[in-house]
C-alpha cells in the first residue's frame, strides 16, 4: 500500500510507493539498453503481459497507442481517499491513479523518429483518458510525463509516457497557479501572454511558430537545450484542444524532436506536459510543454539552493537547434 507523507521542513508531501522497488529495468552495468523485444511487455502482440486496458486508438487486431494501468503502480484507485494522523505526523492514503501511455507499438522507434500523425494520435489518446478521468471529482491534479534514457529516469525502452492522478494539487503547481492568478490580478495582462511576448522581442531563443502553439528556448533555460512549448491563445487543458488544436501542437513538437536529434543524437530528456489543474473552478493555467534535455546529472548545489547550473546559452542552444 502506497501513502503520501508530510514533510514539516520543505512543507511537501512526499509519496512513498513501496510496489514502485519492484519494476524492472532493462538497462545493463554500462547504461546501455538491452534490446529484448520478445518479452517486452509493451510490443504488440504482447497485450496479454499488462494490465486490463483502459484506452485503445487502432482496431482489434492492430493498435496505434494504448493506455494501461501501471503495474508497478505508486497509487491506486481502488483505495479510498483518506486523511490522518499517525502520532504527530500526517498521512493521506494512496489513492489516485497511473497508468501507462505505450506511444507506439514499435518496439525501437522513439519520438525523435515520430511523424506528426504519430503526435496527433499521442495526444488525442492522452485528450480521451483525460476526459474520462475528469469524471472522478476525488481526483484533483493530473501529472503528465515521460522520461527517456538512463539520465531522464527511464527503466523501459518501448516508448511510452505516465500519468499519475493525485487527490490534492502538489504544492509547487498551487504556487504557480496563484502566481499567474495574482500576475492577471496586478496587471490585467495574462501572464502567458507576457511571456511569449518578451520571448519574441528577444527574439534569440525562437525555435518554431504555428497559428496555435510557439517553441523556443527560454532565456533562463535550467538546462542545456531546454524547449518550452506554449499554446497562444487561452486553452488550460488538452481537454479543449480541437482536432486542429492537436495538429498544431503535433507539428511543433515534431519539429523540435527532430531538431533535437540531429543536433544532440537522440540524447536523455525529460518531458513535462503542464495540462493545469483540471478540477479547478478558476484555472489560470496555460496549456505548455516543458522538454528537458538530461546532458548531464543534477548535483549537491542544485539540490541546495534549488538554482540550476546551465552551461549552454539559450541563444547558443536555439542556434544550433535550427541550423542542425
Amino acid at each position: 500500500m502506497s501513502e503520501f507523507r508530510y514533510n514539516k521542513l520543505t512543507q511537501n508531501w512526499i509519496l512513498f510507493a513501496p510496489n514502485r522497488a519492484k519494476r524492472p529495468t532493462n538497462f545493463n552495468s554500462s547504461n546501455q539498453m538491452i534490446q529484448d523485444i520478445e518479452s517486452c511487455p509493451f510490443e504488440q502482440g504482447n497485450e496479454v503481459k499488462t494490465p486490463n486496458e483502459l484506452l485503445r486508438i487502432g482496431n482489434d487486431q492492430e493498435w496505434r497507442c494504448r493506455i494501461v494501468a501501471n503495474l508497478y503502480n505508486a497509487l491506486s484507485i481502488e483505495q479510498e481517499p483518506s486523511s490522518y494522523k499517525n502520532g504527530c505526523f500526517e498521512n493521506k492514503s494512496g489513492f489516485g491513479a497511473h497508468e501507462v501511455i505505450i506511444e507506439t507499438p514499435s518496439h525501437t522507434k522513439q519520438m525523435f523518429e515520430f511523424t506528426i500523425d504519430e503526435f496527433f494520435d499521442y495526444f488525442s489518446i492522452i485528450s480521451l483518458r483525460l476526459k474520462d478521468l475528469k469524471k472522478d471529482k476525488r481526483i484533483k491534479y493530473f501529472s503528465l510525463f515521460k522520461n527517456y534514457g538512463d539520465n531522464g529516469g527511464a527503466t523501459m525502452e518501448h516508448s511510452h509516457s505516465q500519468l499519475i492522478a493525485t487527490p490534492f494539487i502538489p504544492r509547487t503547481t498551487h504556487k504557480a497557479l496563484q502566481f499567474y492568478e495574482k500576475y492577471k490580478n496586478d496587471t490585467d495582462r495574462d501572464f502567458f501572454d507576457d511571456l511569449i511576448s518578451d520571448e519574441k522581442n528577444f527574439k534569440k531563443g525562437i525555435l518554431f511558430e504555428n497559428s496555435s502553439f510557439i517553441a523556443f528556448c527560454p532565456y533562463a533555460s535550467r538546462y542545456p537545450f531546454e524547449i518550452n512549448i506554449i499554446a497562444k491563445k487561452n486553452l488550460s487543458s488538452l481537454i479543449d484542444f480541437t482536432d486542429v488544436d492537436i495538429y498544431s501542437l503535433s507539428e511543433i513538437i515534431n519539429f523540435c524532436f527532430l531538431k533535437l536529434n540531429n543536433a544532440l543524437g537522440s540524447p536523455d530528456f525529460n518531458m513535462i506536459i503542464k495540462n493545469g489543474d483540471i478540477q479547478s473552478p478558476t484555472n489560470s493555467n496555460r496549456f505548455h510543454i516543458e522538454i528537458l534535455p538530461r546532458l548531464y546529472k543534477i548535483a549537491g548545489f542544485e539540490l541546495d539552493t534549488d538554482i540550476m547550473v546551465n552551461t549552454f546559452l539559450p541563444e547558443t542552444a536555439a542556434e544550433i537547434l535550427i541550423e542542425s
